[in-house]
């Protein structure tokens, strides 16, 4: 008698396939080969080449609105007048006087004028008159009083006529403000005595008178200080004029 015992179904152990050793090791070369065959990863950026990208960042962004601001700027128009500058540097420093800060105008200059001086203006008017007051210390320390007198005429011709007459000796002058009580500076009574200097520009004639209280021992040397502080007061004209 024959006995049937149960079949169980085959498990997977049973029925799969074994590799032999040399197909394994063949696999795992051709997996070694295929990882070494990938491209290397880059390196992590570094702190420094993190600043300098922003730093060129940066960069960019400035020269870009720099840019913009200036093409945003309004143009200057072709007709509008270029300051010039004006000469304000000297031998001599001057300053004003609290007593007189401001220049003093007058049109009628045969009011404020002496001797032929006088009489040219009552024939020839002039337009106006300026004048202003101050003060310079000389090298040794002497202080020195000028006024500034600017004489505006109708025509460069009659300026001419003006100042050809103010230097000659004896024809009088434009007043200078201590003369003309303007302004008292003991014990001088005026600064006739002192140096004369004048200039002419087209219609306007600028005349300047000095003096010290101190003066030199010799005459001779006095006059040339004054006016050398004169001439140099010249330029002061065309701060008010």
């Amino acid at each position: 008698m024959t006995q049937n015992l149960p079949r169980f179904p085959p498990r997977p152990t049973d029925t799969a396939p074994l590799y032999p050793a040399d197909e394994l090791m063949k696999l795992q070369s051709i997996m070694e080969n295929r990882q070494g065959q990938l491209p290397p990863q880059p390196p992590p950026p570094t702190r420094r080449a993190t600043w300098v990208g922003r730093a060129l960042v940066l960069v960019g962004v400035a020269v870009v609105s720099g840019f913009v601001w200036w093409v945003l700027q309004p143009s200057d128009p072709v007709d509008q007048p270029v300051a010039q500058p004006q000469k304000t540097a000297g031998e001599f420093e001057f300053s004003t006087v609290p007593q007189l800060p401001e220049p003093v105008k007058d049109s009628d200059c045969a009011a404020h004028a002496s001797g032929q001086t006088q009489a040219f203006f009552k024939t020839t008017p002039c337009l106006q008159l300026t004048r202003a007051f101050y003060t310079a210390k000389l090298p040794d320390g002497r202080t020195v009083y000028s006024s500034v007198s600017v004489v505006k005429m109708r025509s460069a011709a009659e300026a001419k006529q003006l100042r050809e007459l103010t230097q000659k000796d004896g024809t009088g002058n434009v007043k200078d403000l201590v003369l003309d009580k303007a302004i008292s500076v003991p014990p001088l009574t005026t600064l006739a005595n002192g140096g004369y200097a004048s200039e002419q520009r087209d219609q306007v004639v600028v005349i300047v008178e000095s003096d010290s209280p101190v003066k030199n021992p010799d005459a001779l040397t006095h006059n040339k200080e004054m006016k050398k502080v004169s001439a140099d007061a010249i330029r002061l004209a065309s701060s008010f004029a």
